[in-house]
């Protein structure tokens, strides 16, 4: 989302007046009654430890649980009793939340906490709702190199590549070939959505006809829910020393179809390539399409810039924040770069939106396990452009994670600067927990956060008691109103 559009929302921040959140178990850091105020909730929460440290039960857990409970009725009514009738009502005041949830661990307690919300589940393997990246914009209008400018920020390949290359010259004709076919599909679905079809089906026969491909052809088939599954098919099949039939078959069909000739030129330039130039252009696109034509994000995310999925099998973004209700997604289990492509499809999605929604007196939170899986640096979908600015919409991030090295390696290398990125999100998080780690990099911004010593010959706290020796459940905490302390969550009965 343009920074400009951002600027012209008006701010709706919490005020020292609304409901405050209880969070069960924190009676040592927060006192007998275990509320901390809204607007100290949307200063944003950093969980860090190791696996075992109780950081997940003590912290995260909690935290979700707060949010979803909120407004609790006791607290609900001191409000009201304090402002009277201009209290926002308690329906109106129940947050929108997109949880992360690689561990499976949050699922059981959203279920016990949804109290009437909508929990909308996304996890690759399930036939279910998905996300459509387009959510907002008009499809009509769209322009193919703004398209696929877009699409291209949730190809990993294609980021990496361009953050780390000293020659972009292949990358950037990758790109450019998927833009001629995606310009080419708007063409033909502004004349009817059926002449999109009938272009791959026809691509398709044709490839068909050659007996090494015969089996390949029924992928070369327009698919509205995997749109560059086609595209990926038919510039494999491009791939091999001795042949560029498959993209001949796809220009004869364009041809036919009376697509302009000035759209298919870099194509008929494609095949006509020696071997060794037209492989390293293909090899690109291979690669981009590797991540965006693969069955994991279709299952997930559309990507088709021409049409939106059914709205049976679309999750509205605009309508889970104006009515309050819960999405989460389950990641495979495992490293997969896919599954984090989704979640960051996901966060940009909502993020967006979180600063334009209708409702603006609902509260919207992100609740991400294993954060240093899917946080970024782009500047519409990272955490280091938004989280300054959201917390003046109502909106509040937790991210846990098991060290600050761990986030600072997922960004190494990113295209917008991936350790001011990490610097900004550190300083945004105005609440942090540090559970038992022996990571240097939290140890080091632990030691930055809390104060030294007044004694010129005095000790650090956490060089008398270090994190590597805390107990499980146990941990420091810095909030954002400057207070800071060691202590043990109670779990709750």
């Amino acid at each position: 989302m343009a920074a400009t559009s951002i600027a012209m929302q008006k701010p709706f921040p919490f005020t020292d007046q609304h409901p405050m959140f209880r969070i069960r178990g924190w009676r040592e850091l927060l006192g007998k009654k275990e509320v901390m105020a809204a607007a100290e909730m949307v200063r944003h929460f950093l969980a860090t430890g190791e696996t075992g440290s109780g950081k997940s039960l003590s912290a995260v857990m909690r935290l979700l649980e707060a949010i979803l409970r909120y407004p609790e009725e006791d607290l609900f009514e001191e409000y009201r009793a304090a402002v009277g009738d201009k209290a926002e009502s308690p329906e109106n005041l129940r947050p929108a939340v997109l949880v992360i949830d690689p561990k499976q661990e949050l699922g059981e307690l959203v279920d016990r906490e949804a109290r009437g919300r909508r929990v909308t589940r996304i996890t690759y393997g399930e036939k279910g709702p998905v996300l459509h990246l387009f959510e907002g914009k008009d499809l009509s209008k769209l322009d193919a190199a703004e398209a696929v400018e877009f699409i291209l920020l949730q190809s990993d390949f294609f980021v990496r590549d361009q953050a780390s290359t000293r020659e972009p010259s292949w990358n950037m004709q990758a790109a450019a070939i998927l833009k001629d076919f995606i310009a080419v599909d708007m063409l033909l679905a502004k004349r009817g959505i059926d002449q999109v079809g009938e272009l791959w089906s026809k691509t398709s026969t044709a490839v068909a006809h050659w007996e090494d491909f015969k089996a390949a052809a029924p992928s070369i088939a327009y698919d509205p829910c995997n749109y560059f599954k086609a595209m990926s098919t038919l510039l494999s099949l491009s791939s091999s020393e001795h042949t560029s039939v498959a993209l001949n078959c796809y220009i004869d069909a364009c041809n036919d179809m009376n697509v302009p000739g000035d759209m298919t030129v870099r194509f008929m330039a494609l095949a006509s390539m020696y071997h060794s130039t037209r492989s390293g252009v293909l090899w690109m696109a291979d690669g981009i399409l590797a991540d965006i034509a693969s069955d994991e994000l279709a299952t997930c995310v559309s990507l088709n810039p021409i049409e939106a999925p059914p709205a049976e099998n679309l999750i509205s973004v605009k309508q889970v924040l104006d009515v309050g209700d819960v999405v989460v997604y389950i990641p495979t289990s495992g490293v997969s770069s896919i599954a984090e492509t989704v979640g960051r499809c996901l966060k940009s999605k909502f993020f967006e939106f979180a600063f334009e929604r209708a409702n603006k007196v609902r509260p919207f939170f992100y609740v991400v396990d294993e954060a240093h899986r899917f946080i970024s640096a782009g500047e519409q979908d990272g955490e280091q452009s938004l989280l300054d600015r959201c917390r003046a919409f109502r909106t509040g991030v937790i991210l846990s994670t098991q060290s600050i090295a761990s986030m600072a390696h997922k960004l190494q290398g990113a295209m917008d600067g991936g350790r001011n990125a990490l610097d900004i999100m550190l300083n945004n998080c105005g609440n942090a927990l540090y559970f038992r780690t022996s990571d240097i990099r939290t140890q080091e911004n632990l030691r930055e956060r809390i104060p030294r010593c007044p004694r010129a010959d005095g000790l650090h706290v956490i060089s008398v008691r270090p994190l590597t020796t805390l107990p499980v459940g146990s941990c420091y905490a810095t909030r954002c109103n400057g207070k800071w302390g060691l202590f043990q969550v109670r779990l709750p009965s």
